[in-house]
C-alpha cells in the first residue's frame, strides 16, 4: 500500500497549529462538558436517523461550528485547543452508533425479547473502548509514518474545518459551507432536485437496465462531492473501477447465467431474470464485495506484519521501561496512552466479554474459548480494514465486514453446538461486540489524524474517548431500546433499521440449518488476489464493489476536480495552492452538508414533511440534478482558482 502514494497527497511539511514545542490547555471543565453533552445528542439524533433510513451524519462538522460559535459567544482565549477536543470526544456519539443500530434491533425483529438493556449494553462499551485501544496502536504508523500517502479526508476535512476560525480561509470556508448547507438541505428535505441521479429515470434509461441489465447512478451530495476531493484521483478511480466491475460486468453477468435462477424480493418469490438490479446486486453480487474485502484484510495485516511486529517489540519494551523514561523522549504530540496500559486493556475488554458470553450465552467452556478468539482474531484483522478504508475514502465498510464475520462465526458457533434461539442470541452480542470495535476504530483515527494535523495530544484525546464511548454506549442502546417501544421494528408503521434487517435475514436460517454463498466469497477472494498481484490496492476496489454506485460515482467527481485544480497550472506553486484553497472549500462542502442532513434529520424527526415526492422521482427533477450539481462542481474548481489568484 506504502507504495501507492497519490500525487496530491504527498508527505507535507509538519507545522501544526499547535506547536509540538509548547503546552496547552486542551482539557478543562468547560471542554469536558459540552463534549460530552454533544456527545450524547448526537447519540440520541443520529441514532435515530439510523434506524429510519439507515445513514448517519458525522458529529465533526456541526460540533466543530457550533464550538466555534460557543467560543466566541463566551469570548474564550483558549478556543482553538478546545474545540478541537470538544469535536473529538463528541465524535463518539456518532463513532459508536454502528455497534448499536446496526446488530441490536435484530433481535426484535427476530421477536427475541428477553435481552435486558444490560446485556444489550455490556457487548457494544466492551467493543467501543477496545475500539479505542486498537485505534492508539496504530496511530503512529497511520497518522505519522504514512502521512501523504492515506489521504484520510474526513479527518483531512475535520482539521480544515478547526483551522478557518480567522482570516480569509474562514471566510472562503463558511461561504463554501453555506452553499453545502443550502444545497444539501434542499436536496433532502424539499425535493427540489433528485438526489439519486440515475439512468432509471429516463425511459431510454429504464429499456437499457430492462433489456441489458445495465444501470448508473449518482448521488449529488455536496458532502461526498467535498470527500471524493480530498480522496484525489487515484484512490477515486480505483474505489469507481470497483463499483463499475459490480454494476456494469457481475450484474450483466447474474441475469446471463443465472435468469431461470428463484429468488425472494420482499418477501416474493420470483425468477432473477425478473429481479429489479438493486436486488440482485444485494442479494448476490456485493457477496463477492464482502469476499474482496475479507481477503483485502488479509492482505493488508500480512503487508502490515512488520508494523504489527514494531508494535509488538514496542510494547514488551514498555513492559520493562517506565512510562516517565520513555515520554521524556516525546513530543508532546507524539505521546500515546502507555503500550502496557493499551496491551492489558484490550486483552481485558475481550476476556470480560468473554465472561459476558459464558454466563449469558454458552453452554460450554469450550464455547466461549471459541468465542473468544474468533472475537480476537477478528477485531485484529478487520480493524485494519476498517482504518485503512477511513484513511483511503472516509468510509468504512463496517456493515460488511459484521456480515462477513456473523457468517464465519455462525458455521463455526454452529459447529460447536449452537443452534435456533440460542445460537441467534450468541451470534448478534458477537456482532454487536465487533461491530463496536471495528466502528469505533476506524472513526476514531480520523480523530487521531485530527489531533495530528492540529497540534493536539493523542493521549489526551484518548483518555477522554474512552469516558465519552462509555457514556455514548448507554446512551445509544437506550434509543434502540426506546424507539422500540415507540416504533417497533416490525410491522406497520416501523423504523426500517436497513442493516440490522439484513443481519437478522442472514444469522436467523443460518442458525437453523441454512447456508452461505461460499462460492461468491472465494471468488471476490481470489480476484483480491488478482488485484494484489496486479498492484492494485484492493481494499479501495473491494470498497468500490461492495458500496452502492451512487455512492462511488461522485467520489470519482471530486477526485477529477482536484486533479483539474492541481494542473490547472504551469507553476507548480500556484497548483499547490490552488489545491490547498480547494481543500478549504471541499472542508466547507463536508462541514455544510452535514448541517444541512443533520437539519433534515431534525425535521423528519419532528414529523415535518417538505418533501416535493412525485416532482423528486420526474425526469424533469434528475435534469434539475444535474444543473445543480455541475453548477456544484464549477462552484468548487473556480472558487479554488479565484483564491489563489487573489493571493498572487
Amino acid at each position: 500500500m506504502s507504495g501507492m502514494t497519490n500525487q496530491n497527497h504527498e508527505r507535507r511539511p509538519y507545522k501544526p497549529r499547535m506547536s509540538p514545542d509548547k503546552t496547552y490547555e486542551e482539557i478543562n471543565s468547560y471542554v469536558v462538558f459540552w463534549g460530552l453533552f454533544f456527545s450524547v445528542i448526537f447519540a440520541l439524533a443520529v441514532g435515530y436517523l439510523c434506524l429510519k433510513i439507515g445513514q448517519t451524519v458525522d458529529a465533526f462538522a456541526p460540533v466543530s461550528v457550533l464550538a466555534m460559535g460557543m467560543a466566541v459567544l463566551f469570548h474564550r482565549k483558549n478556543a482553538f485547543p478546545e474545540t478541537v477536543h470538544i469535536q473529538a470526544i463528541a465524535s463518539a456519539g456518532t463513532n459508536i452508533i454502528g455497534g448499536a443500530m446496526f446488530i441490536l434491533p435484530a433481535l426484535y425483529i427476530l421477536h427475541i425479547e428477553d435481552v435486558s438493556f444490560l446485556e444489550m449494553v455490556i457487548p457494544i462499551v466492551l467493543g467501543g473502548v477496545l475500539g479505542v485501544f486498537l485505534a492508539t496502536v496504530f496511530r503512529r504508523y497511520f497518522c505519522e509514518e504514512m502521512d501523504g500517502v492515506y489521504p484520510f479526508p474526513s479527518g483531512s476535512a475535520a482539521a480544515e474545518v478547526l483551522e478557518s476560525d480567522e482570516g480569509s480561509k474562514a471566510h472562503l470556508m463558511l461561504l463554501s459551507g453555506a452553499v453545502a448547507m443550502v444545497y444539501d438541505f434542499v436536496l433532502n428535505s424539499l425535493g427540489w432536485w433528485q438526489e439519486l441521479l440515475s439512468t432509471t429515470t429516463f425511459q431510454w434509461g429504464q429499456a437499457l437496465a430492462d433489456k441489458y441489465k445495465l444501470v448508473f447512478s449518482l448521488d449529488n451530495d455536496a458532502a461526498l462531492l467535498g470527500i471524493g476531493y480530498f480522496t484525489g484521483l487515484r484512490y477515486a478511480a480505483i474505489i469507481a473501477a470497483g463499483s463499475f466491475f459490480s454494476w456494469l460486468v457481475c450484474v450483466p453477468i447474474a441475469y446471463y447465467l443465472g435468469g431461470d435462477h428463484m429468488m425472494v424480493v420482499d418477501g416474493t418469490s420470483m425468477l432473477l431474470a425478473e429481479a429489479p438490479v438493486d436486488a440482485v446486486f444485494s442479494q448476490y453480487v456485493r457477496h463477492v464485495g464482502i469476499g474482496m474485502l475479507a481477503m483485502s484484510g488479509i492482505i493488508g495485516l500480512l503487508s502490515m506484519s512488520g508494523v504489527v511486529a514494531r508494535v509488538v517489540r514496542r510494547a514488551v519494551s514498555d513492559l520493562f521501561t517506565k512510562s516517565s523514561k520513555k515520554a521524556a523522549g516525546l513530543l508532546r504530540t507524539q505521546q500515546d496512552l502507555p503500550m502496557v496500559q493499551i496491551v492489558f486493556g484490550s486483552l481485558l475488554m475481550t476476556v470480560l466479554f468473554a465472561v459476558f458470553f459464558h454466563i449469558m450465552c454458552s453452554e460450554s467452556l469450550t464455547q466461549t474459548m471459541i468465542a473468544f478468539v474468533v472475537v480476537m482474531l477478528f477485531a485484529l484483522l478487520l480493524s485494519v480494514v476498517g482504518i485503512s478504508s477511513i484513511a483511503f475514502t472516509g468510509n468504512e465498510p463496517v456493515s460488511g465486514m459484521t456480515i462477513f464475520m456473523i457468517i464465519v462465526s455462525a458455521v463455526v458457533m454452529g459447529s460447536a453446538g449452537m443452534h435456533g434461539k440460542a445460537g441467534i442470541v450468541a451470534i448478534l452480542m458477537m456482532a454487536a461486540f465487533l461491530c463496536a470495535t471495528l466502528a469505533v476504530s476506524g472513526n476514531f483515527m480520523s480523530e487521531l489524524k485530527v489531533a495530528y494535523l492540529t497540534g493536539a495530544t493523542p493521549k489526551k484525546m484518548q483518555q477522554w474517548q474512552l469516558v465519552s464511548i462509555v457514556l455514548a454506549g448507554v446512551v445509544s442502546v437506550g434509543v434502540v431500546f426506546l424507539l422500540n417501544h415507540a416504533y417497533g421494528f416490525t410491522g406497520d408503521g416501523a423504523l426500517a433499521a436497513p442493516q440490522a434487517n439484513a443481519m437478522a435475514a442472514i444469522v436467523g436460517p443460518m442458525m437453523d440449518g441454512g447456508d452461505a454463498p461460499w462460492p461468491l466469497y472465494m471468488a471476490g477472494a481470489f480476484f483480491a488476489v488478482i488485484l494484489w498481484m496486479m498492484k492494485i490496492p484492493p481494499l479501495a476496489f473491494a470498497l468500490g464493489a461492495y458500496l452502492p454506485m451512487g455512492i462511488n460515482t461522485p467520489v470519482l467527481v471530486g477526485g477529477l476536480i482536484s486533479y483539474f485544480v492541481s494542473h490547472s497550472s504551469k507553476d507548480e506553486k500556484v497548483n499547490a495552492k490552488r489545491l490547498s484553497e480547494g481543500n478549504t472549500v471541499a472542508s466547507g462542502f463536508v462541514a455544510g452538508g452535514a448541517i444541512g442532513s443533520l437539519i433534515s434529520a431534525v425535521l423528519h424527526i419532528a414529523g415535518i414533511d417538505w418533501f416535493a415526492k412525485a416532482w423528486a422521482a420526474s425526469p424533469a427533477a434528475t435534469f434539475a440534478g444535474l444543473i445543480a450539481y455541475f453548477v456544484l462542481c464549477i462552484f468548487i474548481y473556480a472558487m479554488a482558482k479565484k483564491a489563489a489568484r487573489a493571493d498572487a
